[in-house]
């Protein structure tokens, strides 16, 4: 997370990254959360007042949460991230992709015989990146 820009990294294995305790006794701007879900609460009191946590493992509670925040204006914001399929959204992906401003981490590569594998390893819940089924040499 580190090579791809983040200022602090934390492990929710850890005592610290399980509180969200900042090395530097900062409050935090921008939280990326992609560990399993967790409410809003477990980030607010580590938040700075106008702080946004963005979460890529969005649920219906979360979606709840943030309607909530949008009408009683609150400044912290708890997004979820949902991807778009359209051919406009993949194309900006693309782009940023070609221009060096997107990168990609693989977490492992699977041939197709052992898709099962892959998707366990998957909702193990520890990958450091993208799991990958790929049918080259199958």
């Amino acid at each position: 997370m580190k090579s791809l820009g983040a200022d602090e990294v934390l492990d929710y294995k850890t005592p610290e990254g399980a509180q969200l305790q900042s090395p530097s006794g900062k409050k935090y701007d921008v939280v990326i959360q992609g560990a399993h879900y967790q409410p809003f609460s477990y980030f607010k009191p580590q938040l700075a007042p106008r702080a946004t946590v963005i979460d890529l493992t969005p649920s219906p509670k979360l979606i709840l949460t943030t309607v909530l925040q949008r009408l009683t204006f609150s400044q912290q914001k708890f997004i979820p991230f949902v991807m778009s399929h359209t051919a406009d959204y993949l194309n900006s992906l693309t782009n940023l992709i070609k221009d060096g401003k997107l990168k990609t981490i693989v977490d492992s590569i699977y041939p197709l015989s052992r898709a099962e594998d892959a998707w366990a390893h998957y909702i193990d819940g520890h990958t450091t990146g993208k799991v990958l089924v790929t049918m080259v040499g199958e």
